[in-house]
């Protein structure tokens, strides 16, 4: 009984060395594997985001004017640049701020006033509010739907060209610009893919409505603004977020 007793011990003693010094586990390796924050399904605590995107504006009725009487071109593209700030307090919701600018619109018609040579430059701003729910949530994808709303600008800058063979200084202002300010309001959503603990990519899909003043504004030139009333838009694009947990 005695020699059966410390057998039985040498045996306890080398089961317990032996887990001991077990072979690590490439999570216990990686200690970001580890982390319930690589899983949308795992979200436990409130997290920040921070999202960057491109895309393609469109507003397919608006009418582009700078001198209503001579005519108007129908419809606008341009490429977007996009860039938010989001507190997603849940697995299911979240909200914030963003702005969206779109500096190369393709549609410009400038009419001259005679005598006067001048170019054309219209820009799209906004800075909107946004809340998000996440009807699905899966481990390395999720889709998101949401609400949009807040204020758009749209500037059309006159700016006189002058000729080389014009060696006359111009005083002031070489052109003058004219802003027009209104609301959005528009839905949103898409598709989300994890591609770290931390980073993700997604595809946006937007559609909302500007509302712009009915009656343009002019510069004293004759020239006006050339978005006015209500405008439908469009915006496709793909997006990279950087998400922490708080």
């Amino acid at each position: 009984m005695n020699v059966r007793g410390r057998i039985l011990e040498f045996v306890s003693a080398f089961l317990v060395a032996s887990g001991a010094y077990a072979e690590p586990s490439p999570r216990d390796l990686d200690p970001l594997a580890a982390r319930p924050g690589f899983s949308f399904a795992a979200l436990e605590r409130p997290a920040g985001i921070a999202e960057a995107g491109v895309g393609w504006l469109t507003l397919p009725g608006a009418e582009v004017c700078i001198e209503r009487a001579a005519g108007c071109s129908h419809g606008d593209t341009s490429l977007e640049v996009e860039v938010w700030q989001l507190y997603r307090s849940s697995r299911r919701f979240a909200f914030g701020a963003g702005i969206l600018l779109a500096l190369i619109p393709t549609t410009d018609a400038p009419r001259d006033p005679e005598g006067v040579e001048r170019d054309h430059i219209r820009r799209y701003f906004t800075v909107e509010g946004m809340v998000r729910y996440y009807p699905y949530v899966g481990d390395s994808v999720e889709w998101w739907v949401g609400i949009t709303g807040g204020l758009v600008v749209v500037s059309d800058s006159f700016i006189v060209e002058q000729s080389r063979d014009d060696n006359r200084a111009l005083l002031g202002p070489r052109g003058v610009t004219i802003r027009t300010e209104g609301g959005t309001v528009g839905l949103a959503g898409g598709p989300v893919v994890a591609l770290s603990p931390n980073w993700s990519a997604g595809l946006t899909l937007r559609y909302g409505h500007w509302f712009l003043p009915h009656q343009p504004a002019r510069d004293p030139l004759g020239s006006e603004a050339s978005l006015t009333g209500r405008n439908t838009m469009f915006s496709l694009g793909v997006s990279l977020a950087y998400r922490t947990e708080l």
